[in-house]
């Protein structure tokens, strides 16, 4: 089994402006931040069609059309594994709340080097896999510790790696814009874990599935900020 490690917090860095970046900014950050009447809606589910003005995407919840601007931003989402998650990596973490208050990793996403320190933090987050609350959490890796139990509520965590150790989960520590924090986070095995890289309009095809971050008009139109893309059936699982 890869050893597993814990995330410690690194100062916020001014990044490259690039489309990478601003995936991160929005998939970590503009939920917590954004106004009831400009949060971005998440949008999870299969292309059905698309050209050049709207993708269509198969969702749980019904078809959903999408317009899409020349600048939309893709992000490609590909399968990776334990072995990348190495010292000086930076990481974002889906996690669940156990009973007892820990937390319990349901998936592990590699950011690229372009995107270190974006959105370190802990925050509210709405993954389909359980309805009574999921948060994500940015942050960098240290060390680790044993946690165990049954996931009850969720959240997202992201952080740097900066040093390996043996174990089932890590510790991460972050620095949001009013103060500090950690986050101890369970990695069970066989949760999925996926690397981000730069994408293009050329990835987003019918049958790929995608993670689309939106913003709804006051006529209900929902427009892209950025598409999430999967790689060779690669299902985007934050």
């Amino acid at each position: 089994m890869a050893k597993l490690i814990e995330l410690q917090t690194s100062p916020r860095r001014v990044t490259i402006l690039s489309a990478l970046l601003c995936a991160a900014v929005s998939l970590q950050v503009s939920d917590s931040k954004a106004s009831p009447s400009t949060k971005p809606e998440h949008i999870r589910g299969t292309i059905q069609s698309v050209d050049r003005e709207a993708l269509t995407v198969a969702t749980s919840a019904g078809t959903v059309r999408v317009l899409l601007a020349p600048s939309t931003p893709v992000t490609r989402v590909v399968r990776s594994d334990r072995a990348k998650i190495t010292d000086g990596s930076f990481l974002g973490i889906t996690s669940v709340t156990n009973p007892d208050g820990s937390q319990r990793a349901v998936e592990v996403h590699v950011f690229p080097e372009a995107m270190r320190g974006t959105g370190e933090g802990s925050y509210g987050w709405d993954w389909p896999g359980d309805s009574r609350g999921n948060k994500m959490t940015n942050g960098t890796a240290v060390a680790s510790k044993m946690t165990n139990g049954t996931a009850s509520r969720s959240k997202m965590t992201n952080g740097t790696v900066t040093a390996q150790a043996s174990g089932s989960s890590l510790t991460l520590q972050y620095k949001s814009d009013t103060a500090g924090g950690s986050q101890t986070i369970t990695i069970p095995p066989g949760i999925p874990v996926v690397a981000l890289e730069p994408g293009q309009s050329a990835d987003l095809q019918p049958g790929v599935h995608v993670f689309v971050i939106a913003t709804r008009s006051s006529e209900g139109v929902l427009t892209a900020d950025r598409v999430l893309a999967g790689k060779d059936g690669a299902v985007p699982p934050m």
